[in-house]
């Protein structure tokens, strides 16, 4: 999952989920592919799986926002309590992503489906008790909502994978890849919809616990309608031993470490991947310090997150479109440079955009009062706006390193890897930061962030000119190491989102030797 500024993550998961899942640009656009979306929906099984997928999609993010809203109501916006509720959504995909993804492939793709939204229809209604027990503070409360998110989380590993594998086994081949767009624009929607526009929609009409009866109701529909699709694995899938699947688990792993291996041996893939993982650390660590520096800073409640989030997810879905006009393959490391230094601009003045309204309104005689703080709010919407436009130039460039740098045989387990390790390294950022901000105050952590980030955005423009052969990319010098075939070059104006699945029998022979 998923959370950068609260907007992003959760929006990007997003930041994978939450934090989130690579966006890569190619055209879904024109007559030939609407018609093609026509033609997949029209295949009723398939329109039962793309209508589970939306309103499980909608309900999760809703279940993001709410959960991290009643942490921060719980306990006063305290930033290491809410690190702590992001962290319960991120680490069961450290530990559970590679082994859901081997687990799901003996098992039946229906019953996976049905069981993990059956499951995590009721341990939606877990969250009600955190609203419906009279006087619950924060010393019951916060376990109730850790273990309950980290179990939900869990079961959630488990339906990405057999969602996945359930579409090939209902859709023609010749309709796959029409079938498969229209699962990533979907789920891309539904993300931003669901954390950015329904969440807070939804909660200030009726509340935590009629929020969380309908959330319940989604899953219910989310049951029903893979319960209609068609078991045609099942046989299959019981045929499967034990000792089978003990093996794959064990060539997961290896997988997985030989994907990190290709990403060491490569020098612009690992830039563009600590760049990359920057970018979405500091933006978890914003979602973090957020409700804390609405309470602290600007005196407004933290149910008001839209007036940062919506702007943030428009930037992401601009900057995600604006990316493909300006990118190139010989300035993918510029653009992520410049889009991580801008970033640090841009949080540094977030930042100190209270105090210096308050300042300047001091200078002209006006008294600070509630002008002082709607001109703040216009003002730090404008920069959360930015914020977005410039983390899509961090992630989508960084992305398309990604997937050129890697041979196709390798591709998955290099995003795997990354995916895997990124979620791993957030934890201790979040756990900082959050402390920091309780501990000194929430705007002396965010413009330490700041400075940070500008501090590896320097260093990495002045790497970046050192050396330019080493990261040349395919239209530089020469192609770089591991290129297989054409490169997925950015096409202007015109989104997807790739989704890549480890699948761990799927490599058939280990990857080319490295120079």
């Amino acid at each position: 999952m998923p959370i950068p500024p609260a907007p992003t993550r959760m929006v990007e998961l997003w930041l994978k989920r939450l934090m989130s899942e690579p966006i890569s640009v190619t055209s879904t656009s024109g007559d030939s592919g609407g018609a093609s979306f026509r033609a997949v929906l029209s295949n009723r099984n398939f329109l039962y799986l793309w209508m589970a997928q939306l309103f499980s999609q909608l309900a999760q993010q809703m279940i993001n926002y709410a959960v991290f809203l009643q942490v921060s109501d719980l306990t006063q916006a305290s930033s290491t309590a809410t690190a702590g509720i992001i962290i319960c959504f991120t680490l069961p995909a450290v530990f559970f992503s590679a082994i859901a993804g081997v687990f799901v492939e003996h098992q039946s793709k229906k019953r996976m489906l049905v069981a993990t939204n059956i499951g995590r229809g009721v341990l939606v209604l877990f969250y009600i008790l955190t609203v419906a027990i009279p006087h619950l503070d924060a010393v019951f409360g916060l376990p109730i909502l850790y273990i309950n998110t980290l179990i939900f989380s869990t079961v959630s590993q488990f339906f990405a994978p057999a969602e996945a594998a359930m579409i090939p086994l209902i859709v023609k081949r010749d309709k796959l890849i029409a079938a498969n767009s229209l699962f990533n624009l979907t789920l891309t929607a539904s993300q931003l919809i669901g954390f950015v526009f329904l969440g807070p929609l939804l909660l200030r009409l009726v509340g935590y616990r009629f929020l969380y009866v309908v959330l319940f109701a989604f899953f219910a529909l989310c049951a029903w309608l893979t319960w209609r699709l068609p078991d045609a694995d099942a046989a299959a899938a019981e045929e499967e031993t034990g000792d089978g699947m003990r093996a794959k688990l064990r060539f997961a792993w290896d997988e997985l470490k030989e994907g990190w291996t290709f990403i060491r041996s490569d020098a612009a893939l690992m830039i563009a991947i600590v760049y990359w993982s920057v970018a979405i650390s500091v933006f978890f660590m914003m979602a973090t310090l957020g409700p804390k520096f609405l309470q602290d800073v600007l005196h407004v409640d933290p149910t008001h997150l839209y007036f940062i989030l919506v702007p943030g997810g428009i930037g992401l879905v601009a900057g995600v479109v604006l990316v493909g006009r300006f990118a190139t393959e010989r300035n993918r490391t510029v653009l992520i440079n410049y889009g991580l230094l801008a970033a640090g601009i841009g949080l540094l003045l977030l930042a100190l955009t209270y105090n210096t309204v308050h300042f300047v309104a001091g200078l002209i005689g006006s008294v600070p009062g509630p002008t002082t703080v709607s001109i703040s709010q216009v003002i730090i919407g404008g920069l959360a706006l930015f914020l977005g436009i410039f983390n899509s130039f961090i992630s989508v460039p960084a992305q398309t390193v990604l997937q050129e740098r890697a041979p196709e045989d390798i591709r998955a387990r290099v995003f795997g890897a990354f995916y895997t390790v990124c979620n791993a390294l957030l934890i201790l950022p979040l756990v900082v930061a959050g402390a920091m901000a309780d501990f000194i105050g929430v705007l002396p952590t965010m413009v330490i962030i700041a400075v940070l980030v500008l501090v590896v955005a320097g260093v990495g423009l002045a790497y970046q000119r050192a050396h330019q052969g080493i990261l040349a990319g395919p239209g530089g010098d020469g192609p770089g190491p591991g290129l297989s075939g054409e490169p997925e070059a950015l096409v202007p104006g015109t989104i997807a989102v790739e989704m890549p699945h480890i699948h761990p029998g799927g490599a058939d022979r280990p990857p080319a030797p490295r120079p």
